[in-house]
């Protein structure tokens, strides 16, 4: 997987960016292996969403690449809020904070695509997790079709009739609407994740459809750290450390079993 377009501006925008970046934990006692949050136990098990969701959908929660960690409030958070804004207008689209999210998930495949490509011996396309409530298409595929991706973005996700939120995974959250990509490996991409609910719902439908999940993406994982000790220890440690974009995105193989 690679970008085509405008490689030197991404770079150098991402750059400016790095800043604000908190790197994602590697696999270690206290630490979720899927999603990349701290658990409540001093063993690498995974975490109580992880395991909300393998409950709900019957499979384990996908392991998550993950560009960087975030927490509300920070200018991270922002940009990925206010680059689509929201449909109630509660958080205004802000069209100067749609650059950042696109260098930072075009750096992150800049940095790492060929190594998420390696892990399903190529891929076919791409898949954005369409939004619970936001009429398609997701701003973004805008985003990823702009960055001229070596691979096609495949808009064959939409919403199903299933109870989808926070801490609600579904098994009919969405549905895939074009017939023909069975034994396909692809990748699922979101620009945040909070509970999981969204993209595991996604990858569920997917896999459900015949096709082979090669990675799940997140530009940015979220962490609370007021909910508890751990997480306000968790968050700390992560946050004192620097960010670089060889060496600090966690790149996950995307099984959903």
């Amino acid at each position: 997987m690679r970008v085509t377009a405008d490689v030197d501006s991404i770079i150098s925008l991402s750059n400016e960016l790095t800043s604000q970046l908190v790197v994602p934990p590697s696999v270690a006692a206290g630490v979720c292996p899927r999603c990349r949050t701290w658990n409540d136990s001093d063993s690498n098990a995974d975490c109580e969403n992880c395991c909300e969701i393998s409950a709900r959908l019957g499979c384990p929660a996908v392991p998550l690449s993950v560009v960087s960690l975030y927490c509300k409030p920070s200018p991270l958070r922002d940009w990925l809020t206010c680059y689509k804004g929201r449909i109630d207008d509660s958080e205004p689209f802000i069209e100067s904070y749609v650059p950042n999210v696109r260098a930072l998930l075009g750096r992150f495949i800049i940095e790492h695509g060929r190594a998420i490509g390696a892990l399903s011996d190529g891929l076919d396309g791409l898949v954005v997790v369409p939004s619970t409530d936001r009429p398609g298409p997701h701003p973004l595929e805008e985003i990823i079709r702009s960055l001229d991706i070596d691979i096609p973005v495949l808009p064959i996700l939409r919403r199903g009739h299933g109870d989808l939120g926070f801490r609600k995974p579904s098994r009919d959250g969405y549905e895939v609407t074009v017939t023909g990509h069975t034994g396909q490996r692809l990748v699922v991409v979101d620009d945040v994740y909070t509970t999981g609910a969204r993209i595991n719902s996604a990858a569920y439908a997917l896999v459900q459809a015949g096709c082979t999940l090669g990675a799940a993406i997140v530009v940015a994982r979220r962490v609370n750290p007021g909910y508890s000790e751990a997480a306000q220890e968790f968050w700390n440690g992560q946050r004192a450390k620097t960010f670089d974009w060889a060496a600090s995105p966690v790149v996950s193989e995307g099984n959903h079993e």
